[in-house]
């Protein structure tokens, strides 16, 4: 979450009418995709009101609100999209926008082990929800993504040029191995900690749903562990153990999912690393703060010397 573009209640208040009278609005900061605002009513109910920026095709809009509401309807707790006269799409400074409802609970930044093993049991009851999903949608921020900012970036003489070069030549090397023949269903694709919700020490919710596509499970799995074990190069391997095992007992995993996690594990850091250097170079405008691609570089590395595979 962010916020590129800024509006006032008179604003908003346009689109709120058939919901009642704006009492507040405030910029949520946190995230680079899109700009969010918590909105109360004067009735005291709350709203996520979300601008859809660069990143967010307005065609996929349709698709992220219909997996929120079976992910919903099959007991995810998840933001929905509101309704005003029939439409849950609307139009604010000639961007598309939407309302979503209000999810109780808060990130948590330190964890322990009632935390992990809640959120074990929330990814997999998710993934298995996922995996009997109909609703597709290509997961454009693996290949698709790499060759655009590739070709984006490529004069880049800059910031972080060694570490972008290492990237361009792995994805050279990886860029024909995705496997034909792994399941696929309804994915998050960005479990981070910021967009999983938890009240004491169990999971609340899973909010921003705006990367949601059909992909393995594998993929998923990896971006969560990639964004919860890690930090300054530190991999936190008791806690993963912890989570996985919770995990494992709870998901049904072929032996070509398993064979993948660490194929997968590089993907997820890859594409984080890339689009961090492109959102640092190319989405400067508004309040966001931006996050350090280097995090990611590094845990690309540790992936290349390790493989978590063996925990299985």
């Amino acid at each position: 979450m962010a916020v590129y573009t800024n509006i006032e209640i008179e604003d908003a208040q346009l689109i709120f009418n058939g919901l009642g009278v704006i009492a507040s609005i405030e910029g949520i900061t946190e995230g680079v995709e899109n700009s969010n605002f918590l909105i109360q009513l004067e009735d005291k109910s709350k709203y996520i009101f979300t601008i859809f920026e660069k990143r967010t095709k307005e065609q996929d809009l349709p698709f992220f609100n219909n997996a929120m509401a079976e992910f919903k309807n099959a007991g995810i707790n998840c933001p929905v999209a509101t309704q005003i006269n029939h439409k849950d799409i609307f139009n604010i400074h000639n961007k598309p926008c939407a309302i979503y409802s209000f999810i109780q609970g808060r990130p948590i930044k330190n964890f322990n082990n009632k935390n992990l093993s809640s959120l074990a049991k929330f990814t997999a009851n998710m993934q298995n929800i996922g995996l009997k999903s109909s609703l597709v949608r290509e997961n454009d921020m693996l290949l698709p993504t790499w060759k655009y900012i590739l070709e984006k970036f490529k004069d880049y003489e800059g910031k972080n040029l060694q570490e972008f070069n290492h990237v361009k030549n792995l994805i050279k090397n990886i860029y024909d191995k995705f496997p034909n023949n792994i399941r696929k269903g309804l994915i998050h694709a960005d479990l981070f900690k910021d967009n999983i919700f938890f009240n004491d020490d169990s999971v609340s919710g899973v909010i921003d749903f705006f990367f949601t596509c059909t992909d393995s499970v594998i993929y998923d799995l990896s971006t969560l562990i990639n964004a919860w074990f890690f930090k300054q190069e530190v991999f936190f391997e008791n806690e993963f153990q912890l989570f996985f095992k919770n995990y494992i007992d709870n998901i049904s995993l072929n032996q070509t999912e398993k064979e993948y996690l660490n194929f997968y594990l590089k993907c997820s850091a890859i594409r984080f690393f890339l689009t961090r250097l492109h959102d640092q170079y190319f989405n400067n405008s508004g309040q966001v703060n931006h996050k350090n691609p280097l995090d990611f570089f590094e845990i690309l590395k540790f992936h290349e010397k390790n493989n978590l595979q063996d925990f299985f």
